[in-house]
């Protein structure tokens, strides 16, 4: 699973690269297209990475003019994100490059087998999920 999972970050790595994008401002616009207006905090919680990351990242979107930010109606600190309409132009190619891998994984695959096997894909991202949550993992 490693194995694919590294092949996969290294394709879309690749074609986010080819758009002038890092893997950190593809992960917040391709999340952003899904959830709309968000805080970063949660976008760093999604992903579980470093919030200073994904504050450099919006930081770098926002000077290229694909989000805006705006303080927070419920906090001064928290900064709320949202796509532009360039910025959604973008995450629309985002999603045809995910798109894309997935055409690349599943080649051969019938659709009961996809949908099976991305449903224990779930399964075992909530258990961890879970298991972390539960142990209080930091790690």
């Amino acid at each position: 699973m490693e194995i694919l999972r590294r092949l996969e970050r290294q394709y879309i790595r690749r074609e986010l690269c080819a758009m002038d994008l890092t893997m950190a401002e593809g992960m917040v616009l391709y999340h952003l297209s899904l959830e709309g207006q968000t805080r970063q905090e949660d976008i760093a919680r999604c992903f579980n990475v470093d919030k200073g990351m994904v504050a450099r990242a919006v930081a770098r979107l926002e000077e290229n003019e694909l989000v805006t930010r705006q303080v927070s109606d419920r906090c001064r600190r928290e900064k709320v994100v949202t796509l532009t309409e360039e910025g959604r132009r973008v995450a629309g190619c985002i999603q045809e490059i995910l798109d894309r891998w997935d055409q690349i994984g599943y080649q051969g695959f019938t659709q009961e087998e996809r949908v099976l096997f991305d449903s224990f894909l779930t399964r075992m991202t909530e258990n961890a999920m879970e298991f972390k949550r539960r142990e209080n993992w930091n790690g």
